[in-house]
């Protein structure tokens, strides 16, 4: 749980993010190297990844 300021936590919370659309690129990285084979459920703090568009996108929100 977090206990700091609110400024911590959307710091916290953006970069999450960023480490979110690290990991979506990776797994882009992965379906193309063998398509239809990556499945995934990620989630983090204020991120969740999802496939759209034909690859994997790191999106705010659960």
């Amino acid at each position: 749980m977090h206990t700091g300021s609110p400024q911590e936590l959307r710091d916290m919370e953006r970069r999450a993010l960023q480490i979110g659309q690290q990991i979506a690129s990776l797994l882009d990285d992965l379906e193309r190297i063998a398509p239809g084979s990556v499945h995934a459920n990620v989630s983090g703090l204020g991120f969740s990844i999802r496939r759209a568009g034909g690859g994997f996108v790191a999106m705010q929100g659960r």
